[in-house]
């Protein structure tokens, strides 16, 4: 039976994303099965992930949370690792982080780009212990 696996796409920062996308799909071979499902911000990601944990016990979830002038990005960086640390410990499920907590944009370019596609690393790390 092959695995099943969500993934889980943060939209905002979209021109980003779609790579980080492409490289985990790209990186996820006939031995797995998986459906992609998309959200507005890294916000969602968690919520999405609960939702889907009667059907998925596998996901990457992949976003972009950029600093600005304010402290939202503390926040918003701090609460959704926590949240994904919690649904991986109280649902018994596996998470690939590819969310990305950069400073400017330049930095998300950079960890999109091939050779170095965050999103391919997040599909291997799940490849590496479900293969």
């Amino acid at each position: 039976m092959k695995n099943k696996v969500a993934i889980i796409n943060a939209d905002y920062y979209g021109e980003y994303t779609k790579k980080l996308l492409a490289g985990a799909t790209s990186s996820l071979d006939g031995d797995f099965e998986y459906e992609t499902f998309s959200v507005k911000g890294a916000w969602d990601i968690v919520y999405k992930v609960n939702s889907l944990t009667a059907t998925y016990d596998k996901f990457i979830v992949i976003g972009i949370i950029c600093k600005g002038d304010t402290d939202h990005y503390e926040y918003i960086s701090s609460a959704v690792a926590n949240g994904l640390m919690d649904l991986t410990i109280n649902k018994e499920v596996y998470i690939a982080n590819c969310i990305l907590n950069v400073h400017n944009l330049e930095q998300a370019a950079k960890r999109c780009e091939d050779g170095n596609n965050k999103g391919i690393e997040a599909a291997l790390a799940l490849k590496d212990i479900f293969s």
